[in-house]
């Protein structure tokens, strides 16, 4: 590939676009078209499904502000909901609470490697005649009633950068959409062109896909779900000890984020991983109505604040050897149940 100079695009791209796909498990209803970077694959679907400045997306207010901050990319209003308390994540009621005259799409994040059930949340934009996209940027290989997440809405996302379950050496993304929604997204990805140096298509970016950074992912799809095993393996251990989110039996544990009773025992619990050397991270410490950078709209959202606040993600990765693994239990074994 280096040899021939293939530098961006070219058969590496539409090779892995393809290979991707039917991983996926995709039809001709559906196409991969790969892309600069995960935010860019939002804004990019964002713009080819016709979301037009001025129409507003609903997101959860804990979504980290990644679909938030594309939405602001093309003049889009952002509107916030919040979590249901049972499940801590968004539903039919809690989008049904934050509705909106002029939303015209809700994006519904697939956090922490944990789906989000999709039935009633489904069923309820359409009524609204909503359109819905699926960022899938933390939930590569994540299934729902045996299909991969990402194939209910209109469109899905995804980011390869270099900490995702299926990452590269650099940034990455891909748009997952039917075929002529595709056309229209690999026109914007390169200037808007539809022939080459004519630009067709309003509100074209640069966003190419390099191809060592797809041959790269190429060669790590296969190994994905065997990882994302492993992850799952990690972040079991650690449920046994306290609580963590999402569903033991589909998780792929981008994040194996522990939910502690409140914020001061989150606190003792980084305080004592600290001590050990273990890093922990929260993910994320920022609302996006909190966010002084985009202008969000929306009632309280009691629920995610409650989250925030107890929050803590735990070391959760496929090259975690047994004694750190055993470490971090023991810290947990030490602040006992939570």
């Amino acid at each position: 590939m280096l040899a021939g100079s293939v530098w961006v695009g070219g058969e590496p791209v539409a090779g892995f676009e393809r290979a991707f796909g039917a991983y996926l498990g995709l039809d001709s209803g559906r196409e991969v078209v790969g892309v600069g970077n995960g935010t860019d694959a939002l804004a990019l679907a964002f713009a080819a499904l016709g979301l037009r400045p001025g129409s507003k997306i609903l997101v959860s207010n804990d979504e980290g502000g990644y679909a938030a901050t594309a939405a602001a990319q093309l003049g889009l209003g952002i509107r916030v909901m919040d979590l249901d308390p049972d499940l801590g994540v968004p539903t039919a009621r809690t989008a049904a609470a934050a509705d909106d005259p002029s939303l015209a799409a809700v994006v519904i994040t697939h956090l922490h490697g944990d789906a989000v059930p999709l039935d009633d949340l489904d069923a309820w934009r359409r009524d609204r005649g909503l359109l819905l996209i699926e960022d899938c940027a933390q939930a590569h290989g994540l299934r729902s009633g045996g299909a991969h997440v990402g194939l209910v809405g209109e469109a899905a996302t995804f980011s390869f950068y270099p900490t995702k379950n299926l990452g590269t050496a650099g940034d990455a993304g891909a748009v997952v959409v039917d075929p002529e929604t595709a056309e229209r997204t690999r026109a914007l990805r390169e200037y808007g062109w539809g022939e080459r140096y004519r630009v067709e298509v309003v509100g074209g970016r640069n966003s190419r896909l390099d191809s060592l950074q797809a041959a790269i992912l190429t060669a790590r799809l296969p190994f994905l779900d065997q990882r994302n095993s492993r992850r799952r393996e990690i972040a079991n251990r650690y449920r046994s000890l306290l609580r963590l989110h999402g569903d033991p039996a589909t998780t792929v544990a981008h994040h194996a984020v522990a939910t502690l009773s409140d914020h001061s025992a989150r606190e003792s619990l980084r305080e004592v991983l600290g001590q050990r050397g273990i890093m922990s991270a929260i993910h994320y410490p920022f609302l996006v109505s909190e966010m002084p950078g985009l202008q969000v709209s929306g009632g309280p959202t009691p629920v995610a604040a409650s989250r925030r606040d107890r929050i803590l993600s735990l070391p959760c990765f496929p090259e975690m050897s047994e004694v750190e693994i055993e470490t971090v239990e023991a810290a947990l074994s030490l602040e006992g149940p939570q």
